[in-house]
């Protein structure tokens, strides 16, 4: 048992005794291979035929609940030629070697030193078990504190605690939401800063593109430019003396005409008059049409003042709405803090006027107890007067 923890109930140090008991056998049973046994002919050597035989039987029904006790268990899995047991046997057979195991290794502490010598090791105990033992070990210790802690202090115990867990969870329900609130804004973030590296990316390759592209372009243009100018240099030389010539022709021709245009320019002129008095109509019509627009864009610009004002003024309500919700959330949550004040300070009166109870009841019994003391010791002297 622990230090400092003292039991007085015969039924809690019986509960620890068998607590204890049960640590030291578990502590015992570590030290047994699980499932598999080691190199038998050097147990055999070490502990003995019968250890060994006893040992043998333990691990094959382990590895036998094994199987049974699995979801699906495969019995040709196996190797051997009987058919596995019923899992209520098997449980009953287990527990029993169990215990068989248990008392051997108690009686005989020396097989647990020869099987760490065989081991290679220390302390041969698995992770598993030693967990286990581990989580034993403080359910034991939990169990020594629970029996050792009186009423009062439990009721005190389990109400911090309870206050201690309404806290957490308070902290935690404010902790989840602000992670959940941060895994959204990182994510949103890292969405955003990806698309931009993304289209970082695609343009500076474009632009590596477009680069590589411009170069060659250049040197195609530079060397098409000096062909073609070499072609146009021949050419023009060729195209200017048949030029002459066909300027030379042009010229007669031009001034035969002259003499057609001046005929055909009357004949433009008073058909530009003509188009002119019909570009004024046209103007005229224009005119018309974009005053009848401009009167219908002033009338929907009035319809769309009004729906805007509207739609101010009902902004404005909603808000003047949300203040006064929020006033009124706030005057409940203090209503609610005065409440829980007011609750616990009842609960502090309730406990000071038990206590006071307690200790007015134990007052008037101490002294109904010192008056029958007085009373008794009375008597037997006024007795002893009378005999005299």
């Amino acid at each position: 048992m622990a230090s400092g923890h003292k039991l007085t109930n015969v039924e809690a140090q019986r509960i620890m005794a068998i607590l204890e008991e049960t640590c030291n056998k578990l502590e015992l049973l570590s030290h047994i291979p699980p499932l598999e046994l080691p190199d038998e002919d050097q147990l055999r050597d070490e502990l003995g035929p019968d250890v060994l035989q006893v040992m043998q039987e333990q691990s094959m029904l382990e590895q036998q609940y094994e199987l049974v006790s699995a979801p699906q268990h495969d019995a040709s899995a196996y190797d051997s030629n009987q058919a596995l047991p019923d899992f209520e046997t098997l449980d009953d057979e287990l527990r029993h070697s169990t215990r068989v195991v248990c008392r051997m290794v108690r009686e005989a502490p020396v097989i647990v030193e020869r099987l760490q010598d065989i081991s290679g090791e220390a302390t041969p105990i698995s992770d598993v078990m030693r967990k286990f033992l581990g989580t034993f070990i403080e359910l034991k210790t939990q169990t020594l504190q629970k029996l050792s802690t009186s009423v009062e202090e439990e009721k005190s115990k389990e109400d911090w605690f309870l206050e201690i867990s309404a806290r957490e969870e308070k902290a935690s329900q404010t902790l989840r939401q602000l992670q959940k609130e941060i895994k959204a804004e990182k994510a949103e973030r890292e969405r955003q800063v990806s698309a931009r590296n993304e289209t970082i990316q695609k343009l500076r390759e474009e632009l590596e593109e477009i680069k590589t592209g411009t170069v060659n372009e250049i040197k195609a243009l530079e060397a098409d430019t000096k062909a073609q100018e070499e072609a146009d240099k021949t050419g023009f030389q060729s195209k200017e003396a048949a030029l002459k010539d066909e300027l030379a022709k042009l010229s007669a021709e031009l001034a035969k005409r002259k003499d057609e245009d001046r005929e055909s320019e009357e004949i433009l002129r008073k058909r530009k008059v003509k188009y002119e008095l019909e570009v004024e109509n046209w103007i005229s019509r224009y005119d018309q049409e974009v005053d009848e627009k401009e009167k219908e864009i002033a009338a929907l610009r009035a319809i769309y003042d009004e729906e805007k004002k509207e739609l101010t003024r009902l902004e404005d309500y909603f808000n003047q709405l949300m203040i006064e919700r929020e006033a009124q959330l706030a005057i409940e949550r203090k209503k609610a803090e005065e409440l829980a004040r007011v609750q616990a300070q009842q609960a502090t009166l309730h406990k000071a006027a038990t206590m006071l109870q307690k200790m007015w009841r134990g007052r008037n019994a101490r002294r109904d107890l010192e008056k029958k003391k007085g009373g008794g010791k009375k008597g037997k002297g006024g007795k002893g007067k009378k005999k005299k």
